[in-house]
Order: structure tokens, then C-alpha cells, then sequence
């Protein structure tokens, strides 16, 4: 496949980002963190606003990412209740990717986690965004069926020089050890091989309106935005009686 773009993934750990220097290095897109979960539950990355910000100032296309950690529909629900509003007012240029690769899940089994990444897929897409998912080759291999996934980017990582992952995929995250102007200390590296920029536009997502009518969607899966919305409303109805 032929690489579109250069660029790479940042979160709190890079720390501060001289952002035009890692344009001037090449670096022409950025996936930056949104946030993940720690025994308080769900939290916003401190850097995410600023990297967003920064990277797109310096010419950069930007995505974003969440690690998620939930185990059931209603933990997805809490995670994204947190990191939507946080999404609120950025327009991106790339796709909002769930990262699924933790190891405490994988109990679940390889139906319920390609469950889990869908119903969170579903719910960014309904929510106006446009979603994608994350993981490195083994554990796309063992835990995920990507099969049921087809209608969403991958953005997989593998840091053997090539992709061991047999299905389709638009990124590629190739070294966790990058280094590049304007970032103290390592970095994680990728290629796209795809110009998301006019699929978002045309889609009208991650704040752009459509260039065209949207296509209706099939019976099944908009009862299942239906029933994401629901449960969004529900929980958001809790929260605030608190």
C-alpha cells in the first residue's frame, strides 16, 4: 500500500509538544489521547485540548483516541458520556479510534469485545463523530473479529517492520520508539494509507456538515443508535439527579 501521510500519537507522556518543530520534521498528522480510565473511572488526558489546539495551528491533521478499560455496555456508556463532551467544539481531521488491547478484558472472549468496540463505535458515529478502532496484531488475532468490524477504520499496531493483521487496514503504528524534533523522549510512529479528511467531510462528522445526504442505514443498526441513545439519556438523567 502506498503511505498517504506520516505521523504520530501523542498523549500526557510526550508532555509538552513543540508542535511546529514536529511539522517541520515531516509529521503531518497527530492522534492525540482523549483520555482513559483509572479506579476514579473515566478522566480527560490534561494535554488534550493543548495538543489538539497546537497540532492543528502547526498545519497538522489531527484524530483523537480513548483507551477504554469498559467491560459492559453500560461501562461504555460511562466512558463516553465523559469523553464526548470533551470532544465538544474540536473539528478533526481524522478519525476518533476506541483502543482496545487491554489485557484485563480478554476474559470477555472474542465475541463480547467485538461487541463492546462496535456498541462504542456506534454510539461516536450516532454522536456525529467518525470512529474507528485500535489494536496490535495478536491481540486483533485472538480477541477481536474484524470481520464484524469491516465498515470501520483499523488502525493497527505492529513493530516487527511489517503487518502481521490479514484483514484490511487504514494506519499503521510501526515503532513505539520514534524520535522526533520538538518531542523530549519517545514517540509512537505511524503511516496512513488513507486521505480521511474527504471521507469525514462527505460524512459530515467530527464537526464538518455533509457534502451530501447521508445514506440510511440499515434497519438492525439504527435500532441499535436508537437503543445507545436511550441508554445515554438514562444515565445522563442519573447523573444529574446526583
Amino acid at each position: 500500500m502506498n503511505v498517504y501521510e506520516e505521523g504520530i500519537d501523542v498523549s500526557r507522556y510526550q508532555g509538552a509538544v513543540d508542535w511546529a518543530a514536529v511539522y517541520n520534521a515531516g509529521k503531518r498528522f497527530a492522534i492525540v489521547r482523549l483520555g482513559s480510565s483509572n479506579q476514579n473511572g473515566p478522566y480527560v488526558d490534561p494535554y488534550f485540548d493543548k495538543n489538539v489546539t497546537g497540532a492543528q495551528q502547526a498545519g497538522l491533521r489531527v484524530g483523537a483516541y480513548y483507551y477504554t478499560y469498559a467491560k459492559t455496555e453500560d461501562e461504555v456508556i460511562q466512558e463516553l458520556l465523559v469523553f464526548l463532551q470533551a470532544l465538544e467544539g474540536h473539528q478533526l481531521e481524522y478519525p476518533v479510534y476506541v483502543d482496545m488491547e487491554e489485557n484485563s478484558l480478554t476474559y470477555l472472549g472474542k465475541e463480547k469485545i467485538t461487541q463492546l468496540i462496535k456498541f462504542a463505535m456506534d454510539i461516536l458515529d450516532q454522536k456525529g463523530w467518525y470512529p474507528g478502532y485500535y489494536s496490535y496484531t495478536e491481540f486483533l488475532r485472538r480477541y477481536i473479529d474484524s470481520e464484524q468490524l469491516k465498515d470501520y477504520p483499523l488502525w493497527v499496531a505492529d513493530y516487527r517492520g511489517y503487518v502481521g493483521h490479514t484483514g484490511d487496514y487504514g494506519m499503521w503504528q510501526y515503532s513505539s520508539v520514534g524520535k522526533v524534533d520538538g518531542i523530549s523522549g519517545n514517540v509512537d510512529l505511524n503511516y496512513s494509507y488513507v486521505d480521511y479528511l474527504p471521507l469525514i467531510q462527505k460524512a459530515g462528522k467530527n464537526g464538518y456538515q455533509p457534502t451530501e445526504e447521508p445514506v440510511c442505514r440499515e434497519e438492525e443498526y439504527k435500532q441499535k443508535w436508537q437503543a445507545a441513545e436511550e441508554k445515554l439519556n438514562k444515565i445522563q438523567e442519573i447523573l444529574n439527579e446526583v
